[in-house]
């Protein structure tokens, strides 16, 4: 009898385990996704993850494909952004405990989008539909990436089109945007694990329309979406590699003062110098001598100056906007427009709970929506700061005006961590998408020069102190994607919906 139920108990563990394997499956995929973004730069790893996570949703029941995209996504996230607890536990000054808890909670909450996407996609999906079944699961991913970059305000980090400007097919990002690439990786993914399950003609003509998702968009890379100045920009750009503790050290501000003008003596007659977001983390009042130095000088010789500073707004001058001014021969200013969640504001339904942990309330304010573009001479730029570059439609709405684009950030916030190399491939994306030479300004790394095929042209390296010097062109003109924007991939994606809905209402209604 004892032998009976000790046979029973281990079958019924092992049954146990055999049944909670697929979950085991489904984070290892997701830990493959973030390997397509950098510092990786292996785009293929996402479609052999999406075309293996494809295949084991043909398994699964309703309820498993729930918890399948669940824990996909906490493989995706909790490697991908695991910089999010750097940024909460050493600079958020929470506990390694209570920092991992806020971080597993948010990476819980990302991964509910690709949860959703399984489950809408089992309930829909018809076994025997096997291109419309590829198409479907490309659309439900593109429109659940969507959902997440603008649901309570967003978080548009790790979108799978980023991933993929290591691949062919960023040629299309300057025609269908982020979600389009995104949604094309996916239907390769899936036309691949479809392959596995057939034979003889209908295998080859899957493999050979893969192949030509893959190679086809190279047709475009050598296409000039946009014309360029004749006369190119000297640039520079300032790197202090101060970090976030020691910004607010009296005796090291005031040393960090010198070494920006000291720095910014050594490019004066750069036609632009670019300090990062923050670089002086005190409103202007308190050092109203050394800007006007700066300007005095930079305006006799000829240069305009851009930094990151704190700006008090007009109503309550304990709130600030976070801003990038410019000086000398440029006019005009930028107000941050979309704040960090949780680092730059707290949300209204948090704020409770931000007090009962004693978390202090954040008391910076978003600038307005139409903001006059900073203009050096009759050359307009686009202007972003940090975690905007995530947000595409900030930088569309720019443009065609602006000739090219500046980006300031302090990714001290995050440590060494992947965010840095994250957010400089970003850039580069949003280059190639617009046409556009991009000047990044980073308080440690990366600051670089990108120009409008999304190649770094200049950089300087992560974590050191520098200075970079080198050219841009103006551009003028724009690429599909700024004049449609991501409405036309994402309508796509609706139609696919919509229409494999319709079929399958009258699949239903034929078998009934």
């Amino acid at each position: 009898m004892t032998r009976t139920t000790s046979v029973q108990k281990l079958a019924f563990i092992s049954t146990r385990a055999i049944s909670y394997s697929h979950l085991l499956r489904a984070f290892l995929f997701g830990l493959l996704l973030p390997l397509s973004f950098a510092p990786f730069h292996l785009p293929g790893a996402a479609i052999l993850s999406l075309a293996f996570f494809y295949a084991q949703l043909g398994k699964e029941q309703n309820q498993q494909a729930f918890w399948d995209g669940l824990f996909l996504g906490l493989g995706y996230f909790g490697l991908g952004i695991s910089w999010v607890f750097v940024s909460i536990h050493e600079y958020g000054h929470l506990n390694s405990v209570l920092a991992a808890l806020i971080t597993l909670c948010f990476l819980i909450y990302l991964s509910l989008f690709p949860a959703l996407m399984a489950l809408i996609f089992k309930k829909l999906a018809i076994p025997r539909l096997t291109f419309l079944s590829c198409l479907l699961f490309s659309a439900l991913w593109t429109l659940t990436e969507y959902l997440r970059s603008t649901f309570l305000s967003g978080f548009p980090w790790l979108l799978l089109g980023f991933g993929q400007f290591d691949a062919p097919s960023k040629y299309l990002l300057p025609v269908i945007g982020v979600y389009g690439v995104g949604f094309l990786t996916c239907f390769a993914a899936t036309i691949l694990a479809t392959s596995t399950q057939l034979n003889g003609l209908r295998r080859s003509l899957c493999l050979i329309a893969f192949v030509g998702l893959l190679l086809s968009p190279s047709l475009l890379k050598y296409k000039n979406w946009a014309q360029k100045d004749s006369t190119s920009m000297s640039v520079g750009v300032i790197q202090a590699n101060l970090s976030m503790r020691d910004k607010w050290d009296e005796n090291l501000f005031w040393q960090l003062l010198q070494r920006y003008q000291q720095d910014t003596e050594k490019l004066l007659g750069t036609q632009l110098i670019v300090m990062p977001e923050s670089a002086i983390p005190l409103p202007p009042s308190y050092i109203g001598d050394f800007l006007t130095d700066i300007h005095v000088k930079a305006k006799q010789a000829g240069s305009a100056v851009m930094l990151g500073i704190p700006k008090p707004t007009t109503i309550d001058e304990n709130y600030y906007f976070n801003a990038l001014i410019s000086l000398g021969n440029a006019k005009g200013f930028y107000l941050k427009q979309h704040l960090v969640p949780f680092g730059e504001y707290i949300p209204k339904p948090f704020q409770q709970i931000s007090n009962w942990l004693a978390i202090p309330d954040a008391n910076l304010k978003p600038g307005g929506t139409d903001q006059t573009l900073i203009k050096i001479g009759r050359h307009a730029m686009a202007t972003l700061i940090c975690y905007e570059l995530a947000y595409g439609d900030l930088l569309r709405h720019q443009l065609p005006r602006a000739e090219w684009i500046v980006s300031i950030s302090d990714d001290g916030w995050f440590g060494h961590s992947l965010a840095m190399y994250q957010q400089q491939q970003m850039a580069q994306v949003r280059s190639l998408q617009t046409a556009r030479y991009q000047i990044i300004a980073n308080n440690d790394g990366l600051s670089s020069v990108v120009n409008t095929r999304g190649e770094i042209t200049a950089s300087l390296p992560a974590f050191s102190a520098g200075i970079l010097k080198t050219t841009l062109f103006p551009m003028t003109g724009m690429t599909p994607w700024v004049y449609f924007g991501d409405l036309p991939s994402l309508l796509f994606a609706v139609l696919i919906v919509f229409i494999y809905m319709v079929y399958r209402m009258r699949h239903y209604k034929v078998n009934h």
